[in-house]
């Protein structure tokens, strides 16, 4: 038995060294502008990109976590403080940075101080994460007036290290929701990918610090506001779930590539010859013989004849 439990304590040990490795690099989803500047907006209002991330950002976070990677939610601006906002954020477990860019404000990076973009506080938060990618959740539009005829969708990366994450969640965009049976009509445009230059814009800094430091960077733009077709697909429940779960397919599509889970290795267990068990007597059989060991002297002596 002794031999047993030395044997398993061996396995254990091994198993337990061969998981003890560097922890995997998180995910990073940022909610695309705040509670004060909500960005994008049908044009009656009734979706705009920071609720309806604040809202469905989860879901693209449980598709990453299913898959075995860590997911971190982030947002610049302040948390909301009541109604549904409120709700959605303590639910998703948002983390609030509380450096909402006043009046489009830019700043430059902590890591890169060359660089200086709105946002840029999202992406160095990103690089102290030790990130494996970042995902910037946003949605378009290309003015305040409906328009019937969509345009291609936009998903923008940075130069050196973006393209690769960028294609595979086009990939699923085309495979799960554009221009599908039930999906989002898109009049067979398809999406594009935009890398973001070095220079080439000054809002591009925070991109570019995230190049720097080899990290992949997408923003998602791939659904128009301002389009009749892609507002009434998202504005139902189930079918924003769906955008969603398909943007964490594409990242978990790249990352089971780029960033392989770790693999407990295999240990090899020592072999331990077992005991022979004691034979079962048979029916009919002879007594057992006595051995050595109970010798004749270590029996009582016999009693002594009566006279």
């Amino acid at each position: 038995m002794n031999r047993l439990f030395r044997l398993l304590a061996l396995v254990f040990a091994g198993v337990s060294s061969a998981v003890a490795e560097e922890p995997v690099r998180p995910v990073v989803l940022d909610i695309g502008h705040q509670t004060t500047a909500p960005g994008a907006q049908t044009p009656d209002g009734k979706i705009n990109e920071y609720a309806f991330w604040s809202r469905y950002a989860i879901e693209v976070r449980k598709v990453v976590e299913e898959a075995g990677y860590p997911c971190i939610i982030l947002n610049r601006g302040n948390a909301p403080t009541k109604g549904k906002l409120a709700e959605y954020n303590r639910e998703a477990g948002v983390i609030q940075l509380n450096k909402p860019d006043k009046n489009a404000k830019r700043y430059p990076s902590s890591h890169h101080p060359e660089h200086i973009g709105a946002g840029m506080i999202c992406a160095d938060y990103a690089i102290d994460q030790k990130a494996c990618c970042v995902v910037f959740l946003h949605l378009n539009s290309l003015g305040s007036k409906w328009s019937t005829t969509p345009p291609a969708g936009l998903i923008i990366c940075n130069k050196k290290h973006g393209h690769a994450l960028a294609e595979a969640v086009c990939a699923a965009m085309r495979r799960n929701v554009l221009d599908r049976p039930g999906g989002m009509p898109n009049a067979g445009k398809g999406i594009k990918v935009l890398p973001r230059y070095i220079g080439s814009q000054p809002s591009a800094g925070w991109m570019n610090t995230l190049d720097e430091e080899k990290i992949p960077a997408i923003v998602f733009e791939a659904v128009y506001l301002n389009n009749r077709g892609h507002a009434n697909f998202i504005a139902k429940d189930e079918n924003a779930r769906k955008l969603a779960r398909t943007i964490g397919e594409g990242v978990v599509d790249w990352l089971k590539v780029n960033v392989p889970l770790p693999q407990p290795e295999e240990v090899e267990a020592e072999e331990v010859e077992a005991e022979p068990a004691a034979e079962e007597p048979q029916p009919g059989a002879e007594p057992p013989v006595m051995t050595e060991s109970c010798e004749e002297e270590d029996l009582p002596p016999a009693p002594a004849p009566q006279a």
